[in-house]
């Protein structure tokens, strides 16, 4: 090969090259499957399926007035629901394993976009996550879709896996698009949802006592609200804070009996509950005792996570006021708690 032809190569080699990045480059901007910089289009089939790397897109850029927050326990809720209860457009941005930090990081995404807009907060608390410390994320976010330095933004825009799953794929498969109401949704079916299948994911805690002291779980709630929930309810007082306390199946009862948990986590709602109920714009709903939805294995496809239909339940409760706990009736709710807890025929589970 000549001197001029091999120039010749190695600059058309270096256009094609150029040129595949800006096709790239333009068609991850234009789409934006991550909605980094725009809403999305209206007629693309996004596939919605990256919490950490999709939430702060959406809580940029999505229309609503309200938002669902929490852990896995949140994914198979209906936004639609809330809209059809109680007038509200709301935005899923849950986090699987979620802890308090990673409601903090999200809910300054929420108020740096939408401010005083925001009607209200929907947020699933699961006591397990919020002992621990408060810096503690169950996911380490990316920092070029967190940040505001748009200089790493290069880690997105040319991003292999971002082209091809979800700028190319989904134009030549359309199955895996998400309805947006039921973003993040879980692959479970109705027919998954009974106690055979919740046994394939369930085998009993071993039955060893417990022994850190409540006061240490109880410190460390504090410190977990103190940093990352409670400035926000103080900060936006205008803004309507629904917490509520997903229900797990009585078989998560069972293990705490079996490791000597029961008061512990009962002491644990009382904190929280107590420290909640001090703000007028904060609600608090309790399911723990609702016998009807945790000792009945229809509603769950393992021993945690409920169906759909429960999902709706809460919402239809939170609309209308139901399983509302008050400074009056928090006693009686939790010594409904821990005596079920206690007393519940667990032998006549067929494990």
């Amino acid at each position: 090969m000549s001197e001029n032809n091999a120039k010749k190569f190695i600059i058309s080699g270096v256009l094609t090259v150029l040129a595949g990045l800006m096709l790239i480059g333009t068609s991850v901007i234009a789409v934006d499957p991550f909605f980094h910089y725009h809403a999305p289009l209206k007629d693309f089939p996004y596939i919605v399926d990256d919490q950490v790397d999709m939430n702060p897109g959406l809580a940029a850029h999505m229309d609503y007035d309200s938002v669902l927050l929490g852990s896995s326990m949140t994914v198979a809720f209906d936004t639609d629901r809330f809209y059809d209860d109680m007038g509200l457009k709301t935005q899923k941005l849950s986090y699987n394993g979620a802890y308090p930090k990673d409601q903090a990081i999200i809910l300054d995404k929420i108020f740096k976009a939408k401010g005083d807009n925001v009607k209200e907060v929907f947020l699933g608390i699961d006591e397990l996550n919020y002992s621990g410390d408060i810096n503690r994320t169950k996911f380490t976010p990316t920092d070029y879709i967190y940040d505001d330095n748009p200089f790493n933004d290069v880690k997105y825009i040319f991003n292999k896996t971002v082209f091809l799953d979800y700028v190319i794929r989904p134009l030549f498969d359309r199955t895996d698009a998400s309805e947006w109401n039921m973003i993040y949704k879980p692959w479970w079916q109705p027919m998954h949802y009974n106690l055979a299948n919740v046994r394939l994911y369930y085998a009993p805690a071993e039955e060893i006592i417990d022994e850190t002291p409540t006061e240490a779980y109880i410190e460390g709630i504090e410190a977990n609200l103190d940093a990352n929930i409670i400035p926000y309810i103080e900060e936006h007082s205008n803004t309507r804070y629904t917490i509520f306390y997903p229900p797990y199946s009585i078989l998560y009862w069972y293990d705490a009996k079996r490791q000597g948990q029961i008061d512990k986590i009962v002491a644990k709602y009382e904190y929280m509950t107590e420290r909640l109920l001090e703000y007028d714009n904060v609600e608090v709903y309790f399911f723990q005792n609702d016998e009807d939805i945790i000792c009945n294995f229809d509603n769950y496809a393992d021993y945690t996570h409920y169906s759909p239909e429960v999902c709706d339940y809460i919402v239809d409760c939170m609309s209308e006021g139901r399983r509302k706990v008050t400074k009056d009736n928090l006693q009686t709710e939790l010594e409904s708690l821990r005596k079920l807890a206690y007393d519940y025929d667990y032998d006549s589970i067929d494990l």
